[in-house]
C-alpha cells in the first residue's frame, strides 16, 4: 500500500480556484445535491422491496475496539506536538503500511479488519477515523487511464476518489483573507498518467458509495438490490449520472425499455456527465430501432464534454465494435486532444483513418503514438508501421 501524500499550501489554493471554476461555470453547471429534481415515476414492480441496505451511518461505524486502538495512538503524548490531521496521518502510515489493494467495496469497519478494499473502501475508512477527532475530510475525483471491459453492449465505468485531511481551522483577524489551507493527500498509488477531476461534497461521495456497491450487486447478478442502492444514491444526489445510467441498464435488462428511456432522457436533462450515459442510450435506440432518436444522440454525443477524457475511449471502442468508423474516428479525436500521451489510442486512430484511406492523418497519428511511448516493443511497432506508410507505393498497388 502506498499513499501520496503532500503537505501542500500551493496545491490547496489549486483546489479552491477549481472549485471557484466550477461555481463560475457556464457550460452544464452541476446541479446541486440539495437543487429539488423529481425523479422519474417508473414502475417499480420489477424489484422486490425488501432488500435490506446500509445507511450512511453504517458506512463509517467502527467497533468500540478499532475506536480505542486509534484513539489510543491519537492521544499518545508522543503525537501531542502535531495537529490532528497529521496524526491522523501517522496513524494511517503506521497501521495500513501492507493494506491490500482489492477491487471490493467494503464499509470502513470491514475495511479495517481485513486491511484491504479499493480506493472508496479506504477513503470511508479515512473519513470514519476523521470523525472520531473532528479532522476535516475533502475528497476529490481521479480519473486513471481506462481498462476497457465491456458485457452486453454496455459500458460501466467507475470514478477514482481522492481523500484530503485538513489542517485544523485556525481563528483569523477579520480583516484578513486568507484561502490558503494545508492539507495532506490520501491515495493509492497515484499513477503518472491521473488526472484529477472535481471537488466531491460530501453528499456526492456517498452516492458514489452507494452506486459502487449498487455495481457489485449487478456483477453479482442481484438486480434487485442494484435497484434500490441505487435509488438510495439519488437521495443522496438526484443529479449523479452513473446511479441514473445504472437505473436506466437495469430496466433495460428487465425488458422496460420504455422505462429505460424515461431514465436516459431524464440523465441527459439533469446530469453534468452524460457522455457514458448518452453512450448506453444509444446502445438502447439501437436496440429500439429508433432511428430519430439514434440521429439526435449521434448528433449530440461529440458536443458533450466532462471532467473525465477517458470516457471518450470507452465510445470509440463502443463504435468500433460495432463497426461505426467514422463516429470511433471522432471520440479518438476527442479523447486525444486532452490526453494526447494515450498511444494506444493514437494507434487505434491510425488504424482507422488508414482504412478510410487517410494515409496523411494517419502517419501523423502514428508520429505523435511514437512520441508518447517509451517501451522499446511498442515505439518498434510504431515505427514498423509509420515506415510501412512513408514507403512510396508502387504503381497499380
Amino acid at each position: 500500500m502506498q499513499y501520496q501524500t503532500r503537505l501542500f499550501r500551493q496545491t490547496t489554493l489549486m483546489i479552491l480556484a477549481a472549485l471557484l471554476l466550477c461555481s463560475c461555470s457556464l457550460t452544464s453547471p452541476a446541479v446541486s445535491p440539495t437543487t429539488t429534481v423529481t425523479l422519474p415515476t417508473t414502475s417499480e414492480h420489477w424489484f422486490a422491496k425488501d432488500v435490506p441496505l446500509p445507511s450512511t451511518v453504517d458506512f463509517y461505524q467502527l467497533s468500540a475496539t478499532q475506536q480505542q486502538l486509534f484513539l489510543s495512538y491519537f492521544n499518545d503524548p508522543a503525537q501531542a506536538a502535531l495537529p490532528a490531521h497529521q496524526r491522523l496521518y501517522r496513524y494511517l502510515e503506521s497501521n495500513l503500511a501492507n493494506f491490500n489493494y482489492e477491487g471490493r467495496n467494503t464499509l470502513a469497519s470491514d475495511t479495517m479488519t481485513n486491511m484491504s478494499g479499493n480506493c472508496t473502501s479506504l477513503a470511508l475508512l479515512v473519513t470514519a477515523l476523521a470523525k472520531l477527532v473532528d479532522v476535516d475530510v475533502g475528497y476529490r475525483a481521479s480519473h486513471a487511464e481506462p481498462m476497457l471491459d465491456f458485457s452486453a453492449n454496455i459500458v460501466l465505468s467507475s470514478a477514482h476518489v481522492r481523500s484530503y485531511l485538513f489542517e485544523p481551522r485556525q481563528e483569523i483577524d477579520d480583516s484578513l483573507m486568507i484561502l490558503q489551507r494545508s492539507a495532506i493527500a490520501v491515495d493509492y498509488f497515484p499513477g503518472r498518467l491521473d488526472r484529477l477531476g472535481s471537488m466531491l461534497k460530501a453528499a456526492r461521495f456517498e452516492a458514489m458509495i452507494y452506486n459502487n456497491l449498487a455495481a457489485d450487486a449487478l456483477v453479482a447478478g442481484d438486480l434487485d438490490r442494484a435497484y434500490w442502492l441505487s435509488r438510495a444514491a439519488l437521495q443522496r444526489d438526484a443529479s449523479y449520472s452513473p446511479s441514473i445510467n445504472l437505473i436506466a441498464i437495469l430496466y433495460r435488462r428487465k425488458g422496460d425499455l420504455l422505462a429505460s428511456q424515461q431514465w436516459y432522457e431524464f440523465g441527459m436533462l439533469h446530469t453534468s456527465q452524460p457522455i457514458t450515459l448518452a453512450g448506453n442510450y444509444l446502445v438502447l435506440a439501437e436496440q429500439m430501432q429508433n432511428q430519430p432518436l439514434i440521429d439526435r444522440l449521434n448528433q449530440k454525443l461529440p458536443a458533450l464534454d466532462e471532467d473525465n477524457p477517458y470516457v471518450w475511449f470507452y465510445l470509440a471502442y463502443q463504435a468500433e465494435q460495432r463497426h461505426h468508423q467514422s463516429a470511433a474516428i471522432i471520440y479518438y479525436q476527442k479523447l486525444l486532444q486532452k490526453a494526447p500521451y494515450l498511444h494506444k489510442a493514437n494507434l487505434a486512430l491510425a488504424k482507422l483513418q488508414f482504412q478510410q484511406g487517410d494515409d496523411s492523418a494517419a502517419r501523423q497519428s502514428l508520429t505523435q503514438a511514437l512520441q508518447y511511448s517509451y517501451e522499446p516493443k511498442n515505439r518498434a511497432l510504431y515505427q514498423a508501421k509509420l515506415d510501412a506508410l512513408q514507403r512510396p507505393k508502387q504503381p497499380g498497388k
